[in-house]
């Protein structure tokens, strides 16, 4: 630990990361981030973006004032006494006038990185009694959240054990370019596979339409089609099943319709699955042995790999491999981390069987949030249910979410829009109200939620580094107030009375009183021991062989039926001529969440394609699909696929307008972010 008085420890939420950083303050204003040795997590890690977030506090798009739209059509700067007077008189009259359904929230990835939004985002959501609580949990770990819960009685997030499996698959874009996934903090594991690599000779295979740096370290790489992973991990389910590779005695005491998936499997021949992804047969077999023949053995699924209509096969097959060769719930495979404070209840208590479903196509509300791609049926199908006002918190629908002409469309047709974020967004240039709220290096953060992600028990106060601006609220503090103001009955609540009931409560509560007793009662933990740095408590390695399944019998059940469904109904994908490339949106090599914090803005859209496409580097071209076109700056990649183009979506480019917003995967929502048909033309 620095001895350095003007160093203090803090905990990135900039990205999935946590990264453990020393943000050095001078003169109350921040100067600079280096990295903390000591922080388990990360060991030392800094990336660019939390060095670019020194500029994007004094940004000239963040948002410091509330800003109301007057009859001209313009924003202009108002109080917060006025906001919450407003926007939860409007509410409230809207509530009335159209049901608890008629109102909705956003819920952006910022808020899945903070345990108090999250909860309180949440409370919100129940205590207004609307199923309409959109998030961002569909479009990264919601698919394989759903599945944990199918087969192991409760939405466990499972990491994978890199550092420990001696066969090691990694799936999907390259984690050391960004961060290790929704559902895998921290930046130290490339660290650990490669000295798990040359201390026992771990094999590495990477797997997707892309080389990145760990395809150097890797022993193998496959290279398959876009958005092909659910058939590759359906054909190396196939080959290790059909060849008898399967843990006998792991299936027989652990897991329960073992039989079933075999006869689900027989559709599915190795061959067939290696057509769909463009791999020979014998690439997915010779994985599959080595894979199930390993003493140890873990698939990593990187952003994307399991998303799109097939997200449900995806994250089915992918844990079904786990148990199947005994690598689920156990060390060096997929594990569960029970935390500091044990969510496993809390988990079990809000199961998506029993929840509210969405009006619009029948999806579950996984942990209380429906998928965001759900927003825009939501808001434009006519009846009862309807979406009239939505309250986008720290999320920009217009960005995050496939075909966004329709997402338009809905926002512009709702009868108030209220954002709460950090910075100008296409969304808030069209809202009724925007609030501005907190930089995360302006407010204090306790990790209660989000412990459970990392690859330690820890559990960390990052307090805040610098003030807010005088304007800024906490995002918990802006949703109590407008919570507050509406004062809802129960009247029609979708979740019950006696649930709604304690929503309420938690809505309007101050949420740090009940975090201490919570981490008090649960974890034993005296958060008054975190106030002091280096303001976390580290009790060493965590239990990797707990147990996590919640069915009467105890056992991992290896075929749900929405799986058995889903299966039923996939098929390959018919060819194109027209339009012959593959589009990969979900890649990124930018950690940046927002214009605010990105280190190098590039000059504008650049897709990267392969040299053997014929385009010259630095051309200008045209990227098509049958939903839209984007027209940017094409690169050269040699680690790509010659059939793929990467053109990642977000705040850069706006690649949502390639996308369709009706196909998605059935059961989860997923969108389609990998895979689809394209072109790309000189301009």
């Amino acid at each position: 630990m620095s001895t350095d008085p003007s160093s203090q420890p803090v905990t990135c939420r900039l990205c999935e990361g946590r990264c453990g950083l020393l943000a050095i303050v001078e003169d109350g204003r921040l100067a600079a981030f280096r990295g903390d040795p000591q922080d388990p997590v990360s060991q030392g890690f800094v990336c660019e973006t939390a060095r670019a977030s020194l500029g994007a506090l004094g940004h000239r798009d963040r948002l410091t004032t509330p800003l109301r739209r007057d009859a001209e059509g313009r924003l202009q700067p108002a109080t917060w006494d006025e906001a919450v007077a407003d926007i939860g008189a409007r509410l409230r009259a809207l509530r009335r006038r159209h049901g608890p359904p008629g109102v909705g929230l956003y819920l952006g990835d910022p808020v899945q990185r903070s345990s108090r939004a999250l909860a309180r985002s949440l409370a919100v959501g129940v205590g207004l009694g609307t199923p309409n609580l959109f998030s961002t949990l569909a479009l990264g770990a919601g698919p394989r959240l759903q599945v944990a819960e199918w087969m192991l009685g409760q939405a466990t997030p499972l990491l994978s054990d890199v550092g420990r499996a001696h066969y090691v698959l990694l799936l999907g874009d390259d984690a050391s370019l960004r961060d290790w996934g929704p559902l895998q903090a921290g930046m130290g594991h490339a660290d650990a596979l490669r000295l798990s690599k040359r201390t026992k000779g771990t094999k590495v295979v990477t797997v997707g339409p892309r080389r990145g740096p760990l395809s150097e370290l890797a022993d193998q790489h496959l290279s398959i089609r876009a958005g092909t992973e659910a058939w590759l991990l359906l054909g190396l389910l196939s080959a290790v099943v059909r060849g008898g590779w399967a843990d006998d005695q792991y299936v027989r005491d652990y897991t329960s319709g073992y039989a079933a998936l075999e006869a689900a499997l027989a559709p599915f021949p190795v061959d067939r699955c290696a057509a769909a992804c463009g791999l020979e047969p014998a690439a997915i077999t010779a994985v599959a042995l080595k894979l199930s023949r390993a003493a140890m053995a873990t698939i990593h699924p990187g952003h994307g790999a399991l998303s799109g209509p097939d997200a449900t096969v995806a994250a089915w097959a992918w844990l079904a491999l786990h148990a199947v060769t005994a690598n689920a719930l156990r060390p060096g495979g997929a594990y569960a981390h029970p935390g500091v404070v044990d969510l496993q209840p809390l988990l079990e208590a809000v199961p998506s069987a029993r929840a509210p479903r969405t009006r619009v196509g029948d999806h579950p509300l996984l942990l209380l949030q429906a998928p965001a791609t759900a927003l825009a049926d939501e808001a434009l199908t006519p009846g009862p249910g309807q979406l009239h006002a939505l309250v986008c918190v720290q999320g920009d629908p217009l960005l995050d979410l496939p075909g966004s002409l329709r997402t338009s469309a809905a926002l512009d047709g709702l009868e108030l829009l209220v954002c709460l974020d950090t910075w100008r967004s296409p969304a808030t240039e069209r809202a009724d109200w925007v609030l501005p709220v907190t930089h995360p290096w302006e407010q204090d953060e306790l990790s209660l939620l989000d412990h459970v992600l990392l690859p330690v028990d820890q559990v960390s106060l990052s307090p805040a580094v610098v003030a807010a601006p005088e304007g800024a609220r906490t995002v918990d503090q802006a949703l109590q107030a407008l919570f507050r103001a509406v004062h809802p009955g129960l009247r029609g609540n979708a979740f019950g009375h006696h649930f709604a009931l304690g929503a309420r409560l938690l809505a309007g509560a101050e949420l740090s009183a009940w975090e201490g007793r919570l981490l008090d009662w649960l974890g034993g933990v005296d958060v008054a021991r975190l106030q002091e740095p280096p303001h976390r408590l580290h009790r060493g390695d965590t239990n990797r062989a707990e147990w996590r399944v919640s069915h009467p019998d105890r056992k991992i059940r290896l075929l749900p039926e929405p799986v058995a469904a889903a299966l039923r109904a996939l098929e390959e994908r018919p060819e194109d001529p027209a339009l012959p490339l593959a589009l990969c949106t979900s890649a990124t090599g930018r950690r940046a969440p927002d214009p605010l914090h990105l280190a190098r803005p590039e000059a504008g859209p650049v897709v990267r394609v392969h040299p053997a496409l014929g385009l010259p580097d630095g051309a200008s071209v045209s990227v098509q699909t049958r939903f839209g076109q984007v027209d940017a700056v094409a690169r050269h990649d040699a680690g790509l696929r010659p059939d793929t183009v990467d053109l990642p979506r977000g705040f850069q480019v706006a690649a949502t307008t390639l996308l369709p917003a009706e196909v998605r995967d059935a059961a989860t929502g997923a969108p389609w972010l990998d895979g689809l048909a394209c072109a790309v033309r000189a301009r």
